[in-house]
């Protein structure tokens, strides 16, 4: 076997961190396949997540603050004699009206904020400047609520012009802080650790963002006590002192984000997403679905130069997938504006009817705060009490669960409100005690656990990174979207009427709590009503009673298709110390220039996984499979310089396309023997995070992928359940206990990496201790890998001079278009191929009675081409254990 990591793995000699490790077994873990028996925990939270958890809490001290003496500053008259204290004298439907107009503007500006931040400056300066108009808008409601204010007459305006810039302020916080605080957290994949108990957990990110939005929604109602403060400062001072308190904090706020600037992870914006999503929509729309609207199926179709942006380098299957994920994201909220006109009424309303009430010395606007005190309880419990305990148990409490929990909630406490109501209009006036109010504020508290933390999750889980504050803004749009509705209920939210009111929220709430399919939340979910899964609710977690392991590069994902396709994927996870998406020396697959050449051996098994690797490839493309979105049909011309065997030829001639063997006349100086034919190139790190999102998706089996590091081949087994192990540990077969396979060595290559716009075809020249070789990747930028060597046993990971400018010599040798003056040279890297003796591993090995090891190793640089022809022959080895279990078909 000959040419692996040059096109398998490449290694930066620019960054100190990519130096090659001479310690292989590091590098690599076996990898079990489905239910692991492991607990799941979150991980530990960042302290600077906390950071932005403060000042999340002082806008929430400030935004509620300031909100909860507006009811009845807006209200009641300026009388300072009176019981309940006032300044405007409008009544309670204005007093409704307006309160909700500030609720419309302050959420449906979230959208403003969103689109300055995904667009222009990024998300911190985003918080910051709404900061600034923060205090200033408070600024303008302190000076126009002083009493001298109020009796000239410009406290309404004052109100009107404040609430304007306010809106502003709290939307471009709400907009961003909520994604700014997520993204502090860096780490996407799973991962197992051993805790001080000595107990074997699987630490989950989803698990860890869980965790982050529940403390952060608690510090939000931390922040939202500060009603306690200002209405009992509004009741025994003035307003305008009352309003002071939060314009004092805000700054604080201010300055504190400020000056912890430099702590902060933070992402930029990326050209223009907002603007490039539309686009996509746009030719979405025009052809009738998003899977149309890739530019592959565009370029199959004839359609793409209908599109002018879809011929742009950053148009791509993989940025149109992002987008419809997105708007995925969005249809999930259609509903929640019913959740909030019941949430709405807390901070209203229910004001309104507790002044009706006997307060015996109670502020009639101090009860909105038995809403945050109810949550300020209830998520520690559940962080540390409930969802621990529903995990031990495997119950999985599904995130339209969660929402449909909540929503029934919120309607209870319409109907009790609706009781009250009819109560107190039966009764003497005053005469019912305000607290007995305590359960409808409670109740729409605990709504709040399930249905906003919820929400805030799937905004940001569910939303391309590029667009996660545009997504975030249309989840606080649907309060918006209440409030604006609340505003058209403003004639019935006054007496008499109040009770119908209260019960027809109800009656909305307990309809909207109906949970949707699972096809409106999860894209893949429809495909399950095609089959008879003898499983739990949760697709992704069901029982298993085998694990198959192998590793997350191309042979380990091929072998976890292959699988999937016989129907094991509820069976597998896959476990490795770097998965797709990971950049590292020690991860090879990701890196390569991936095609389908000549360049395997002359053995029988190379040719034949060759050939099944090639079919197998090309029917995906002819298919318009989706594990193809990566893969291209390319012009490919391969040359020897010593002729190649007769069964090699031989072999090739009876399957590659369009295959023509190069006369001898129009073969170049020193070379042997020719070959024209259609190839396939593949975008490899593209191809491989394709295919583990693919893999994780329902119907494919819901792969499970966590990231753990094994020391012996023995440790694959994590589970008592594990009955099978692939092992495809590429260069870890040399050292790694279990295997030590001496056979096994590297073999060096380097590379130049470039964009070069105008190749558009495979070129190759095989020589004794060469390759030379021009593969265009497809579906990028324009980027294409040039190399290279083969220097067998070289594990020297430092960049030479003289085989770079070897390699520009001879690739431009080949192809002329490569002298151009629009390719640019990337990187220069060096990477090392896995490569064995007598070819590679494909072997079944008994270790003891139900347990199995499937070895896969040592393709050299052929992974990508023979990788899904060694993977059929390993599923194969093990058919007879596989055929024995209760497996279904999901493909």
């Amino acid at each position: 076997m000959t040419d692996s990591a040059m096109r398998e793995s490449l290694i930066s000699p620019h960054d100190p961190e990519e130096n090659y490790s001479k310690d292989h077994h590091l590098s690599v873990s076996a990898i079990p396949l489905h239910d692991v028996n492991l607990r799941r925990v979150p991980d530990h939270i960042p302290w600077v997540v906390l950071l932005v958890i403060i000042v999340e809490l002082g806008e929430r001290f400030t935004y509620f603050g300031l909100s909860g003496p507006l009811q009845n500053y807006i209200k009641n008259p300026y009388n300072q004699a009176a019981e309940l204290p006032g300044a405007l004298g409008k009544g309670q439907a204005i007093a409704t009206a307006l309160g909700n107009f500030f609720k419309f503007w302050a959420y449906a500006s979230t959208v403003i904020g969103a689109i300055v931040a995904d667009q222009f400056i990024g998300k911190f300066k985003a918080i910051l400047v709404a900061c600034m108009v923060y205090i200033v808008g408070l600024t303008v409601l302190v000076a126009t609520a002083i009493p001298a204010s109020i009796r000239g007459g410009s406290a309404f305006g004052g109100l009107i012009a404040s609430m304007i810039i306010l809106g502003l302020g709290t939307g471009g916080i709400k907009a961003n802080v909520t994604p700014f605080c997520a993204e502090q957290y860096q780490k996407t994949h799973a991962f197992v650790k051993t805790l001080k108990s000595g107990e074997r957990v699987i630490v989950d990110p989803d698990l860890t963002v869980e965790r982050m939005f529940m403390w952060f929604y608690w510090a939000v109602n931390i922040g939202a006590l500060s009603p306690l403060i200002t209405v009992n400062v509004e009741a025994k001072a003035s307003f305008w002192l009352a309003f002071l308190i939060p314009l004092i904090v805000i700054v604080i706020v201010a300055v504190l984000f400020l000056g912890s600037n430099k702590l902060f992870l933070k992402t930029n914006p990326q050209g223009s997403p907002i603007v490039d999503a539309a686009r996509t929509v746009h030719i979405a729309i025009a052809e009738r679905s998003f899977e149309n609207a890739k530019p592959s199926l565009l370029r199959e179709h004839g359609m793409l130069e209908a599109y002018p942006f879809a011929t742009k380098a950053e148009y791509t299957d993989y940025s149109v997938e992002k987008v419809r994920t997105g708007i995925t994201a969005c249809k999930l909220f259609l509903l929640f504006p019913f959740y909030f006109i019941c949430w709405t009424q807390i901070w209203n309303n229910l004001i309104s009817q507790a002044g009706q009430m006997a307060l015996h010395g109670t502020p009639n606007d101090l009860l909105q705060n038995l809403d945050p005190i109810a949550l300020i309880i209830f998520i520690p419990l559940l962080d540390f009490v409930v969802y621990p305990l529903l995990r031990r148990y495997k119950i999985n409490f599904r995130p339209e669960l969660k929402v449909t929990a909540g929503f029934l909630m919120a309607s209870m406490s319409m109907v009790y409100a609706c009781v009250l109501q009819y109560y107190i209009y039966k009764s003497p006036p005053n005469t019912i005690h305000v607290w007995i109010q305590a359960p409808a504020y409670v109740l729409v508290g605990f709504s709040e656990a399930f249905v906003i933390i919820t929400g805030l999750e799937i905004a940001y889980t569910k939303a391309p990174e590029s667009l996660r504050s545009l997504v975030s803004a249309l989840f606080w749009l649907t309060i918006g979207v209440a409030a604006a509705i609340c505003i058209a209920l403003a004639p019935v939210s006054q007496d008499p009427y109040l009770v119908w009111m209260y019960g027809s929220l109800g009656i909305v709430g307990f309809v909207a709590e109906t949970p949707p399919h699972p096809s409106r939340w999860f894209p893949n979910a429809a495909n399950r009503s095609r089959q008879s899964w003898k499983f739990p609710p949760n697709p992704c977690h069901p029982p298993s009673k085998t694990d198959k392991c192998a590793r997350a590069g191309i042979i380990g994902l091929n072998v976890a298709l292959e699988l999937s396709k016989r129907g094991c994927g509820r069976h597998i996870t896959v476990i490795a110390k770097h998965l797709p998406g990971d950049v590292h020396v020690d991860y090879t697959s990701p890196w390569a220039g991936a095609n389908f050449s000549g360049i395997s051996g002359n053995d029988p098994n190379a040719l034949r996984w060759d050939k099944a690797g090639y079919l197998a490839l090309m029917k995906l493309i002819d298919n318009g499979a989706e594990e193809a979105k990566y893969l291209s049909k390319t012009q490919s011309t391969e040359y020897w310089d010593e002729q190649p065997s007769s069964e090699k030829i031989k072999s090739v001639t009876e399957y590659l396309r369009d295959v023509q063997i190069i006369p001898r006349a129009e073969l170049p100086p020193n070379v042997a023997f020719g070959l024209r034919f259609t190839t396939i190139t593949l975008n490899a790190p593209a191809h491989c995070l394709h295919l583990k999102s693919l893999l994780s998706q329902d119907p494919y089996g819901c792969v499970q992928f966590i990231r753990q590091e094994v020391s012996s081949l023995k440790d694959a087994f994590i589970s008592k359940d594990t009955t099978i192990v692939f092992n495809c540990i590429g260069n870890a077969a040399m050292t790694l206990p279990g295997v030590a396979d001496s056979k096994c060595y590297p073999t060096r290559g380097q590379i130049v990496l470039v964009r070069a716009p105008s190749v558009n075809e495979n070129v190759m020249r095989h020589g004794k201790d060469y390759e030379t070789y021009i593969i265009p990747r497809p579906n990028s930028d324009s980027t294409v890998i040039l190399g290279g060597y083969l220097q067998k046993g070289d594990s020297d990971s430092q960049v030479r001079e003289h085989e770079r400018q070897s390699i520009l010599r001879r690739t431009a040798g080949l192809l002329p278009a490569l002298s151009r003056r629009q390719t640019k040279i990337l990187k220069v890297a060096v990477g090392f191929r896995p490569s064995r003796q007598d070819g590679a591993r494909v072997e079944r090995e008994d270790i003891v009675a139900g347990q199995t090891v499937v070895h896969n190793y040592g393709a050299g640089g052929t992974g990508y081409q023979a990788g899904m022809g060694m993977a059929q022959d390993a599923v194969g080895l093990v058919q007879d254990i596989l055929g024995s279990l209760p497996l279904f078909s999901s493909l």
